[in-house]
């Protein structure tokens, strides 16, 4: 069974590596000490991707503290405000306060793309085969979850956020292979209508002249089934779509598959229960009958929700798949 297996968003911080950080932030070790650590598990994160024989990972994000978190490494004009609720996960984010106009940040201030740089040295130096993504969050999820104080329209503040990751892509184009999109907001309640209709423009001027990959990740229950008109009419190659949480839509989703490359979320992210085999590969099946011309499978959300052990299990599952026999 040849299926393209990938991680998407962070792996999680081991206790030893969360305490390192903490120590760091307190003065209490050098930052050539976090810089080993760090180093360290993203080298045990690409051995692990090697061995699963994963054809796209992440670098697990460990210098962030979560997606949101990202965005202060290459974006300048915001501060970092209080800690929100991430949608409705028990999990939290540090909420950026946006107070000016926002760019992008010179290169040798961009810690985002100077730690992309680090992995991929890292990723030579392992000989890992395995794809190397860029995560950010898309530009309505960066919206959503920002405190706006400057800009006079939702619509302006996601161009800005567009030209900044048009600029940023450009300079990722020679670091990594594909940039890694989350956009959990465009299911979310209260959107208005003028803004979903501006979202394929926003999304154009966000990718245009982008030569590497582009995946969009989206998460948590489709509520709206018409939104997915517009998570299919954005100019990506990869739609990723929460299996776990849809089972019961996927006739529904299926509709749009035709032709188009997918990224199925079936590692559920969110406990600690294992997936049978046997559901992936059915659902595998009948995505393949749909017509796609490529598939992805990999976890459904970021994996900050549950311990290190745990994930390692899950993602070692998708080996099982190479020893597998599938009805295309």
């Amino acid at each position: 069974m040849n299926v393209k297996k990938a991680l998407v968003g962070s792996f999680p911080k081991n206790p030893k590596l969360g305490k390192v950080i903490s120590w760091y932030n307190t003065g209490k070790i050098n930052k050539e000490k976090l810089e080993k650590h760090i180093s360290e598990n993203i080298k045990k994160l690409f051995e692990l991707a090697g061995n699963i024989k994963l054809e796209y990972t992440t670098n697990g994000l460990f210098r962030w503290d979560d997606i949101v978190d990202v965005t202060f490494g290459f974006i300048s004009g915001t501060e970092k405000g209080p800690l929100q609720r991430f949608f409705d996960n028990n999990f939290y984010y540090r909420q950026p306060i946006i107070k000016e106009k926002i760019n992008v940040k010179k290169r040798e201030e961009n810690s985002f793309l100077q730690d992309l740089e680090f992995s991929r040295k890292i990723k030579e130096e392992v000989s890992l085969p395995s794809k190397l993504k860029a995560v950010i969050p898309g530009p309505l999820t960066y919206y959503v979850l920002s405190d706006n104080r400057y800009y006079n329209s939702p619509i302006e503040l996601m161009m800005d956020y567009a030209s900044v990751v048009n600029s940023l892509s450009q300079e990722l184009s020679s670091v990594v292979d594909a940039i890694e999109i989350h956009e959990p907001a465009i299911y979310t309640n209260n959107i208005k209508r003028d803004i979903l209709e501006k979202l394929p423009e926003i999304y154009k001027s966000m990718l245009d002249n982008v030569k590497i990959e582009k995946h969009l990740i989206t998460y948590f229950e489709i509520n709206n089934l018409k939104r997915l008109d517009t998570l299919f009419s954005l100019p990506v190659d990869y739609f990723g779509i929460d299996v776990i949480e849809n089972l019961k839509k996927l006739g529904r989703v299926y509709t749009y598959f035709s032709s188009r490359k997918v990224y199925l979320g079936m590692l559920n992210a969110r406990n600690t229960k294992m997936e049978r085999i046997t559901t992936i590969i059915r659902v595998y099946n009948s995505v393949k009958r749909k017509g796609v011309s490529d598939v992805i499978i990999g976890n459904n959300t970021l994996f900050d929700f549950i311990p290190e052990v745990v994930v390692v299990k899950k993602l070692k599952l998708l080996k099982k798949l190479e020893k597998v026999e599938i009805n295309e």
